[in-house]
């Protein structure tokens, strides 16, 4: 019987335990034995590392964990990013009782918050494989990282490979597999215009490759940032994830920098996970606060990964700040019934206006 390579998973958490436990509790039911989980805390505010503590400890009523307690090995962010700390006792645990919890000092969006973690599992733990797994996926079959991680196995060249993400009720999430945008995916796919106007329009079908019947596995530009096993030698390669963007983009931008340096992006329709999708931003009422950082974040993208003339740049700012305009107009005519928040709109055209400059 082969040995399986190690595997980190990463999950991030900003105030958002419940979904953490959840996501946890289904990593435990895997039939993989040889993973870390390494829980990054972006200094939450909600009492989430209190929680995850009782949720450990088998004391939280609402998610008790099994009758064996689950070992929480604490570390700061100065320790996990300085230090060689002792894991001794770690290592003799068996996975499922076991739980690396890093604590950042700050809210550092999804980029670094990921990178503290991925640093942790190249240096400390060595790991061949780093699964990034955002908090509001279930892993709802026992097999998935073995599936993924065989999938990278058959080619030496895979970087990354994405199981197919579902929703809730079963629906495959087309965002599980992209391509690199061009001028008029930027228009069609990422402003009002294809998202309200011209919904499932031919270039947004295109976009998110409506053709792919998830019949065989098959390469893409970009795989969804929800659920990626990296190996570990590539995601190093690149320089891990750019920390110059907040929240947003990132597997836009990671697909660019592997693609560049030749590594392949594969997607397994045989392996598949849930997610609820984005279900801090819902609880917390952020629709204008995830615009913000994801107009943001596309910006940046363009700048710097994407080819696009001054004047394509501009259209697309233009076609932002008329769809910026119109969830204004809808905080003032709406008021406190408004999904918009005035105060980010108002960010968002600040932001798109110094964009010309």
């Amino acid at each position: 019987m082969s040995i399986m390579p190690r595997v980190a998973i990463i999950i991030l958490n900003w105030n958002g335990w419940t979904d953490t436990v959840q996501c946890i509790r289904s990593v435990h039911q895997l039939s993989n034995a040889d993973y870390d989980i390494v829980l990054v805390d972006n200094r939450s505010t909600d009492r989430s590392i209190e929680n995850i503590r009782r949720f450990c400890e088998g004391t939280d009523e609402a998610e008790p964990a099994d009758d064996t307690p689950i070992h929480l090995f604490e570390l700061s962010e100065g320790e996990a990013d300085r230090c060689r700390p002792d894991l001794s006792t770690y290592h003799q645990l068996d996975p499922r009782r076991r739980l690396i919890l890093i604590k950042n000092n700050e809210n550092y969006g999804y980029a670094r918050g990921n990178n503290i973690g991925i640093r942790f599992a190249l240096d400390i733990l060595t790991s061949e494989y780093i699964l990034i797994l955002n908090n509001d996926v279930i892993l709802n079959d026992r097999e998935v990282l073995n599936k993924l991680v065989e999938s990278a196995s058959r080619d030496n060249r895979i970087g990354a490979v994405s199981p197919v993400l579902k929703s809730t009720t079963g629906e495959i999430q087309r965002t599980c597999t992209g391509n690199t945008p061009g001028f008029l995916d930027f228009i069609f796919v990422y402003t009002f215009i294809g998202q309200r106007l011209f919904k499932e329009n031919r270039i947004l079908k295109r976009h998110f490759n409506y053709d792919y019947a998830f019949d065989r596995p098959k390469e893409f530009g970009v795989l969804g940032g929800s659920c990626i096993l990296f190996r570990s030698r590539a995601i190093a390669d690149v320089g891990l994830f750019d920390e110059n963007t907040f929240l947003y983009w990132e597997e836009y931008i990671i697909g660019s920098k592997l693609a560049e340096r030749g590594w392949k992006l594969l997607l397994n329709p045989g392996a598949g996970v849930i997610h609820k999708g984005e279900s801090c931003i819902k609880n917390l009422n952020l629709k204008s606060w995830a615009r913000y950082w994801s107009i943001k974040s596309e910006l940046y993208y363009i700048r710097n990964y994407a080819s696009l003339n001054t004047i394509k740049r501009g259209i697309i700012v233009v076609a932002l700040l008329l769809e910026t305009m119109l969830a204004l107009s809808d905080t003032v005519l709406r008021d406190k019934k408004s999904k918009f928040d005035r105060k980010y709109e108002l960010k968002i055209i600040s932001v798109l206006l110094g964009s010309f400059v």
